[in-house]
């Protein structure tokens, strides 16, 4: 009986140990993240189709918070899927946010010039299909080794009627 109970309270003992330093590293190591990319990631539409040019809505929040902090500006930057609406709400967190300090601070404000802004007009993104090429496969080579020669040309593709979707 006391072999279970001394194992019991080594293991026991162990993972209070262990877990009082991980508790302790996870606090030192704690990254701070901008409260802002949550809200503008919440704004966004979800819809994680690249469109913007970033990986996915939280990236393009990210990089929006980037891009007013350092630039003060947010132009070449918008949302084909949200459209006009979603920057103008973006806008608006970002602008308070920069009001925010500026009014605690003693610092002159900012031209409208520098304020971030919404593009006058948003381009649509193309649905066009890129042209696909079909690759030349050669099956003559010698038949002990059937792996083919893949050889792209300039070929379209050409998809018969028939053809299984």
């Amino acid at each position: 009986m006391s072999l279970i109970l001394s194992s019991m309270l080594t293991l026991g003992t162990t993972a209070a140990i262990a877990s009082l330093v991980l508790f302790v590293i996870s606090k030192k190591f704690a990254v701070e993240e901008d409260p802002r990319i949550g809200q503008i990631a919440a704004i966004l539409p979800q819809a994680n189709c690249g469109g913007c040019g970033f990986p996915g809505c939280p990236g393009f929040a990210a990089a929006l918070v980037k891009a007013a902090t350092e630039k003060g500006s947010i132009d070449g930057l918008s949302c084909p899927v949200g459209g006009a609406e979603v920057m103008d709400q973006v806008n608006s967190i970002l602008d308070s946010a920069d009001a925010a300090p500026q009014a605690s601070a003693a610092t002159p404000a900012k031209s409208d010039a520098a304020k971030p802004s919404a593009p006058a007009q948003l381009k649509p993104m193309s649905t066009d299909p890129k042209p696909f090429v079909v690759p030349d496969i050669d099956f003559s080579g010698k038949k002990e080794n059937p792996i083919p020669e893949i050889k792209c040309g300039p070929k379209p593709a050409i998809i018969p009627a028939n053809w299984p979707k």
